[in-house]
């Protein structure tokens, strides 16, 4: 059974964003660098960058040499946290085997709690003591274990009233919020509209092996006023949609979502000033994008080649995309000929 956690070394771990608000919460984050043992929260709205500066506090710790073990809480059945998280012991051919939990492998280094609070709560005491240095067993284990990891946490929740009621343990959430670093939404970042979507065409252009043509300022006005509901991770889909749609040429109006005008649309009528965000049955930018490839896909027999010449982009971009697509939809596993 696959576990959902992944390990990596985030050495070029990059953030963008000059705006105030930004430049305060990335002070804060390098302050917060310098205590290598102290449990930091991150929070802020889906899409603001929990995670990157998760792996950005890490990289510029103390514990930078160590790894950086990252979970998805809610992603993962509750019945399987406990093993997951404390590792389980068990007999397999005669023979006693272990298997280490998050905690073991994250030894040395950081362990990144993505929505904390999706743990079950009968989970939650014990794993605060562990945090406050109790030795622990792995599932059916006998040996004694001492943790030696950096816990950072992440929710998405409004945290303007009290955290964690009716959703962490009171000694868990005194774990874990010692440290509680807010990241602010796209909306309220002045100016870094513009700066991330400069960041991710020249990384996409880069990456799919085609010119970066920039953005028209009518394009770039209209993307300055929405309100981005999904913040960074919707910007960036954006852009990576215009971009393949563009063919290198220069980002216009033609080659953003539709959603984005009508919600401004929509915005100025109500008479708010505030953009309203895209209807809740609306398609995503991501499904927007998959169903644009395969069309195309589709339409060239399957060919990656002349796919990726239709599109204009290189063909490994293109198996790239169509790996991710093809095998959730369950139509292939093996290479991509063409």
């Amino acid at each position: 059974m696959t576990r959902v956690l992944w390990v990596e070394d985030d050495s070029e771990v990059r953030l963008v964003g000059a705006s105030e608000r930004w430049a305060r919460a990335m002070e804060q984050l390098r302050r917060l660098a310098e205590h290598e043992r102290a449990p930091v929260l991150l929070a802020g709205e889906p899409g603001t960058g929990k995670g990157r500066c998760a792996r950005l506090l890490h990289a510029s710790s103390a514990r930078a040499g160590g790894p950086f073990v990252a979970v998805g809480v809610a992603r993962l059945p509750a019945d399987r946290l406990e093993e997951e998280l404390f590792g389980v012991e068990g007999c397999a051919g005669g023979q006693r085997a272990a298997r280490p939990g998050l905690l073991e492998l994250a030894r040395g280094g950081t362990l990144f709690l993505d929505e904390v609070g999706a743990l079950p709560r009968d989970l939650q005491p014990r794993l605060a003591a562990v945090l406050d240095g109790a030795p622990f067993c792995r599932v059916s284990g006998a040996g004694a274990l001492v943790a030696d990891v950096r816990v950072i946490a992440s929710t998405s929740r409004d945290l303007s009233g009290p955290f964690g009621e009716g959703e962490l343990h009171d000694d868990l959430r005194r774990r874990v919020g010692v440290f509680v670093l807010t990241l602010p939404p796209l909306r309220e970042r002045d100016g870094d509209v513009r700066r991330l979507v400069e960041y991710f065409l020249e990384r996409h252009a880069a990456a799919a092996g085609r010119p970066c043509g920039g953005i028209t300022p009518r394009a770039l006005a209209q993307l300055e006023a929405y309100s981005w509901p999904g913040n960074v991770r919707e910007l960036r889909g954006v852009v990576e949609r215009a971009h393949l749609l563009g063919n290198g040429a220069p980002l216009d109006l033609e080659h953003l979502p539709p959603e984005i005008g009508a919600s401004l649309r929509g915005g100025s009528a109500g008479g708010g000033g505030r953009p309203s965000p895209p209807a809740r049955g609306s398609a995503s930018l991501g499904e927007a994008v998959r169903r644009h490839i395969l069309a195309v896909y589709a339409a060239q027999g399957g060919n990656v080649t002349r796919t990726a010449n239709a599109l204009g982009i290189t063909r490994v971009s293109l198996r790239r995309h169509l790996r991710q697509y093809l095998a959730g939809e369950g139509r292939t596993k093996g290479p991509l000929g063409g």
